[in-house]
Order: C-alpha cells, then sequence, then structure tokens
C-alpha cells in the first residue's frame, strides 16, 4: 500500500487522535469521526480487539508517514534485535531523518521535512542526504544546505518550533546545523501510543 496522501484531518477524524507528525489540523472543531452521526443513529457498535490493534498501528503509520510494507519492515527489524520490541521500533521510526528534521523545528510536518530532503536541501554528515527514511545515530550533524537557509518557511518556524525540541538535539540558529546528542527516546514521542497493541497487531 502506497503513503497516504488524501486528506490528513480526516485521519485524525477517524483516528480520534491528534497527530502533529502528520499535520498542523486539530481535532477542536471536528472531534466526531467522519459519518459519526450516522453511526449514532445505527447504534455504535463496540470495537473489537482487532479494530484497537488497527487503530494504535495506523498512528504510527500516519504519523511517520510510512507505507505499511516499510513500517511492516521496521517492526521485523526491532523484534529481531535485542531488548525490547516496543521501545527498538520506536527508536527505529525516531532516528529517521525525516522525522529528526521536523522535530529539531525546521518544518511544521514530517510530510514538509520529506519534502526539504527530496529537493536535496538537507545535509546529514557533510554530504547530501540521499533519503527521508536514513537512520541518524548519535554524533551526526543534520544542516541545511546554504542556498536554503535564508528561507523564510524555515527561518520562522526554527525561530517558533510548533513543539518542543528533544533535549539531545542541539540547533545552531546561525548555520541551521542539528547535533545529535541524544535520540529522542520512547517516553519522548509526541502522542500518546500504545505500543504493546501495535506489537499484538504485527505478531498475529
Amino acid at each position: 500500500m502506497s503513503r497516504y496522501h488524501g486528506p490528513k484531518l480526516r485521519i485524525i477524524r477517524r483516528l480520534g487522535q491528534e497527530l502533529p507528525g502528520l499535520t498542523t489540523g486539530t481535532l477542536t472543531r471536528r472531534p466526531n469521526a467522519p459519518g459519526y452521526a450516522a453511526s449514532q443513529r445505527k447504534g455504535m457498535q463496540k470495537v473489537s480487539e482487532y479494530g484497537q490493534r488497527l487503530k494504535e498501528k495506523q498512528k504510527l503509520r500516519f504519523h511517520y508517514g510510512l507505507t505499511e510494507k516499510a513500517l511492516r519492515n521496521l517492526f521485523d527489524k526491532a523484534y529481531a534485535s535485542q531488548g525490547d520490541t516496543g521501545r527498538n521500533l520506536i527508536g527505529l521510526l525516531e532516528s529517521r531523518l525525516d522525522n529528526l528534521v521536523w522535530r529539531a523545528g525546521l518544518t511544521r510536518t514530517i510530510p514538509a521535512a520529506r519534502q526539504l530532503i527530496g529537493h536535496g536541501h538537507i545535509n546529514l554528515g557533510g554530504r547530501r542526504a540521499k533519503s527521508p527514511g536514513q537512520a541518524v545515530s548519535v554524533g551526526d550533524v543534520i544542516q541545511v544546505r546554504e542556498k536554503a537557509r535564508n528561507r523564510e518557511d524555515i527561518r520562522v518556524t526554527v525561530n517558533a518550533p510548533l513543539l518542543e525540541r528533544p533535549s539531545g538535539l542541539k540547533v545552531d540558529l546561525d548555520t541551521l546545523a542539528i547535533t545529535i546528542e541524544a535520540l529522542p527516546g520512547a517516553d519522548q514521542i509526541p502522542m500518546p501510543v500504545n505500543i504493546q497493541k501495535v506489537i499484538e497487531f504485527f505478531a498475529k
């Protein structure tokens, strides 16, 4: 299944959860899921255990902007690694280049970060970044390439980030360089998610 390109507000309404990586939109004006009025007339049906697992998995998929196959591959990698599978999975997601560009406050959403990388405006380790999904490690430096450093959208966003930056990301506002001193942990994910249900979804 390909990456989602449809209405973003519809997704957060369906999941009943704001996803800051996907969109800056909120549920304030339209908190109910699409089709909520019709479902009320018919009588609400209890969400199945599978439905609960699917919902938690979809939170991760849409927040980080992944295809089903990409998320499954990350789960398989997390499962095969030593330690807690849930923490491993969150660690892999949070260490993606597009996520860290967003978490550092260079863009308003992860899709915007992906576009910035795709257009060749981001360096990783002194070289032009190849892919939004590149894994970033502690000690790496992410930097906006010189030709894009004076872009108004980047300057406005980096000086007034929508979310608090993780403490391990040190940003030089003059050169727009991000030094990775520590990767965001599972306790720093900017939305509530039941990672155990995600594991159960893929384990079945």
